[in-house]
């Protein structure tokens, strides 16, 4: 698979990353989520999983509200796993590069047929093989989730801060029986946070989570799916609003300079009967507006 480098300006050497993991959701999750996650992928292959957040926010150039929602994203498409901690009086961030599911058939076909990112990720979907086929190099990146903290988080959910071995080994059974049934010990870490925040009366002990796995990874499905399908909703409306905006300019360079006066004063007559609307702020901004919802409206739409 080819590969190429990523050069930040902190001065760090060159880094490989694997193209085809964040071009690919790049229609989903959209072009800062990427950007962040090369970086993450660059920090991590210098080995450092820890990070300020500032000096992230600073280096792309959003805020911290852009910058939560593309963690979350991020973590939602199961490409990264953060955790917070404080040392010195700081909050120091770690980030875990974990191993990206194989592309959906459904998400491998939807790519390869959207118009507007066809000719981008051609060669990106030719690299990068639909579930079950074997590509030729694979970056591995296991899970920094190990069954000892699995265990410590059931328990201090459960308030119980103090495990003696019985319980912990207990924990161990349980979660290996639930591996032998084809659970990724990812599935059993989440299915203990989703059972704690929606299931919390089923859970009497850690044998409850097999009770309630195949919810918790329903519900994860589920919403991953709904995630997918807003975005390809999104997309869809940009691409109506981008198509709509080129065609009312189309209309407007047809028009001849009788039509378009015309149809600037009837949109100044229509402003000054508007009792709402003050004179004073209206900008030539604001009549193009208005010109613009009359050709959508009376001359688009009859087509």
């Amino acid at each position: 698979m080819d590969e190429y480098s990523v050069l930040d300006k902190r001065k760090y050497p060159v880094l490989v990353i694997d193209k085809s993991i964040p071009l690919a959701y790049a229609p989903y999750i959209g072009a800062d989520s990427v950007c962040l996650y090369l970086i993450y992928v660059s920090i991590a292959d210098q080995g450092v999983s820890s990070f300020n957040s500032d000096e992230i926010m600073d280096f792309i150039g959003i805020d911290n509200a852009r910058l939560e929602e593309c963690n979350k994203k991020l973590e939602e498409y199961g490409l990264i796993k953060l955790e917070a901690h404080e040392h010195n009086g700081r909050i120091i961030n770690t980030c875990h590069i974990l191993q990206p599911p194989p592309i959906p058939r459904t998400l491998y076909a939807d790519l390869q047929n959207k118009a507007l990112v066809r000719d981008f990720i051609k060669d990106i979907l030719i690299q990068s093989p639909a579930e079950q086929k074997q590509a030729t190099v694979k970056r591995v990146r296991t899970s920094l989730v190990t069954p000892n903290k699995i265990i410590t988080k059931f328990y201090s959910m459960m308030g119980n801060g103090k495990l003696d071995i019985f319980e912990r080994e207990a924990g161990k059974k349980h979660i290996n029986d639930l591996q032998k049934m084809g659970y990724s010990i990812d599935d059993i870490d989440f299915a203990i946070e989703w059972g704690f925040e929606y299931a919390r009366e089923q859970i009497e002990d850690f044998s409850s989570i097999a009770d309630i796995i195949d919810k918790a990874i329903s519900a994860r499905d589920k919403y991953i799916y709904e995630r997918q399908q807003q975005a390809e909703k999104e997309a869809r409306s940009q691409e109506n609003e981008e198509l709509e905006r080129k065609m009312i300019e189309a209309y407007k360079k047809m028009m001849s300079d009788a039509e378009k006066k015309a149809l600037r004063e009837r949109v100044m007559e229509m402003i000054k009967q508007d009792k709402r609307i003050n004179l004073e702020f209206v900008t030539e901004q604001f009549i193009i507006i208005k010109e613009n919802e009359i050709i959508r409206e009376e001359y688009l739409k009859k087509k």
